[in-house]
């Protein structure tokens, strides 16, 4: 190209020579990529026939690697399975080992040392509740009972007992507060179950029942011993057998009311400061709705309706819930992590023992689910009845930021109770007894004395009967007489019951 004076670029043509020299390689390129038909033909002959690749032997290799190949994979997948089977087998039998109910004296005497001295204090109280008045027992535990005293009563929430109160009831006492915590139906030492009749089946349908039941009962070894003896299915009478079953309790916070109710007029606790932890809040909102003249206040200790501070799914869940409920590390994680990070064992201990005793946490789940997720806070609050009874809150401020969230919504929904936090975490009487008791006994204080007739708990007939016969054989033994009234005391209103140790049975 070459530039004119006038600034204009002309373009020289390419001679055709130039670009045909331009397009040819190199010698040096040709004598690398060419080559000559003889030098290749020459080198084809001098090989030998083992020097030529055998693309049939490669097949034939191929072939045999990849039966190889699939005879391992099968291999492995067959020692796989059969290695999952049976520690999935083991884990079950391990579980099942574990699980395993024991008798009512063996579990009684298993009962950790806390637990054990905390039902020793407390007594059981007979109720009815449900359309059909099924009476079951009620354990409750109170301290402090003196003339003229304010009577607190400490509602526990799902997953928990009265036994989370054992240091706060002492501490309320200690303050001439009398204090009362109880199990409410199928929790804690409370009944759990009621009595079924079974009548049966009539039919082939009936006895094809009655043979699983007895295998049931009996074992499946004894299934198949009587099928070596007899050469067929046992024997079991074609007429429908009558049989008692325990069922679980289905009952929801109004037959829970019932109970907590019942058990208020029984001891002639009224009117009491009312203190509901957890999901108890519905429980004593709908029975404290139904009874304001019993009401002198209330106390919302971390109280919810659809965040109960044990997952619902980790006792309902088969499996989990034996994991959960019957190993002690994974019980004292469970509670660090939902309810108390400073939970100690052998508080742990104790509510796990509870929770997988006598069906306890089958009937946490039963009655929890039955839990009304959405109770209206704020129409119970400002109902006519409950408008003019006292409230306070007392909320857990270092748990985590969304739930100190969830207590300053439940305040706005509660504008005239005083929102109190605390230091503790879901479950404060566990962490901080004392802070709790504090806030609580300053709370009653606060309010108008309460006039109060203590009434005195009669002696039940059979006790009144054998006090009775001992006056009237050993008249003058005055000793031999005060050891007799004494007994009735302390086991005339039902103390120990549970475990076949009273005179009813705990089932």
């Amino acid at each position: 190209m070459e530039e004119d004076h006038n600034g204009i670029t002309e373009i020289q043509p390419v001679s055709p020579e130039k670009e045909e020299r331009e397009d040819q390689p190199t010698a040096n390129t040709h004598q690398e990529f060419e080559t000559k038909p003889e030098e290749g033909l020459r080198k084809r002959k001098n090989s030998s026939p083992q020097d030529e690749p055998n693309f049939n032997s490669n097949v034939n290799g191929n072939s045999a690697s990849k039966k190889e190949g699939s005879t391992s994979n099968v291999f492995v997948f067959w020692a796989f399975f059969v290695g999952m089977v049976s520690l999935v087998t083991l884990a079950f039998v391990i579980i099942s080992s574990v699980v395993s109910p024991g008798d009512e004296k063996s579990e009684f005497l298993s009962m950790p040392p806390d637990l054990r001295s905390h039902y020793s204090k407390g007594k059981m109280i007979k109720v009815q509740i449900g359309e059909e008045r099924n009476s079951i027992q009620m354990f409750v535990r109170e301290e402090g009972r003196t003339a003229n005293a304010e009577t607190v009563v400490l509602l526990h929430g799902f997953g928990g007992s009265s036994f989370s109160f054992r240091h706060v009831i002492s501490m309320l006492a200690s303050r001439g507060i009398r204090a009362v915590a109880l199990d409410l139906p199928g929790a804690g030492f409370s009944d759990k179950t009621t009595l079924q009749i079974d009548r049966g089946w009539p039919g082939f349908l009936g006895r094809i029942r009655n043979v699983y039941l007895e295998i049931k009962e009996k074992g499946l070894f004894w299934g198949f011993d009587q099928l070596i003896e007899t050469g067929g299915m046992p024997h079991v009478s074609y007429e429908p057998k009558v049989r008692k079953n325990y069922q679980v309790l289905q009952c929801g916070a109004q037959e829970l009311g019932q109970g907590l109710g019942q058990v208020i007029e029984s001891l002639s606790l009224g009117p009491v400061h009312l203190v509901v932890h957890d999901t108890g809040f519905e429980t004593g909102a709908i029975w404290a709705v139904s009874n304001p003249s019993l009401v002198r206040s209330v106390t919302l200790l971390d109280a919810t309706s659809h965040r109960p501070s044990v997952p619902l799914w980790v006792l309902r869940m088969p499996g989990v819930r034996e994991l959960m409920t019957h190993f002690d590390f994974l019980q004292l994680a469970m509670f660090k992590m939902c309810c108390s990070r400073s939970i100690d064992k052998s508080a742990a201990e104790g509510h796990g023992f509870l929770l997988r005793t006598k069906n306890g946490a089958k009937a946490a789940v039963e009655i929890g689910s039955r839990a009304n997720s959405s109770f209206d806070f704020e129409g119970w609050a400002n109902a006519d009845q409950m408008k003019d009874v006292p409230m306070q809150i007392l909320w857990a401020n270092g748990w985590s930021k969304d739930w100190q969230r969830e207590g300053h919504l439940l305040a706005q929904r509660l504008s005239r109770a005083e929102l109190v936090f605390h230091g503790g975490g879901r479950w404060p009487q566990e962490d901080i007894a004392e802070e709790i008791t504090e806030a609580i006994a300053k709370f009653v204080s606060s309010l108008p004395p309460t006039a109060k007739t203590v009434v005195e708990e009669p002696l039940p007939e059979h006790i009144q009967r054998m006090f009775d016969e001992g006056h009237g054989h050993h008249h003058g033994h005055h000793d031999h007489v005060h050891h007799h009234g004494d007994h009735g005391h302390s086991h005339g209103g039902g103390y120990m019951d549970g475990y076949g140790l009273g005179h009813g049975a705990w089932h």
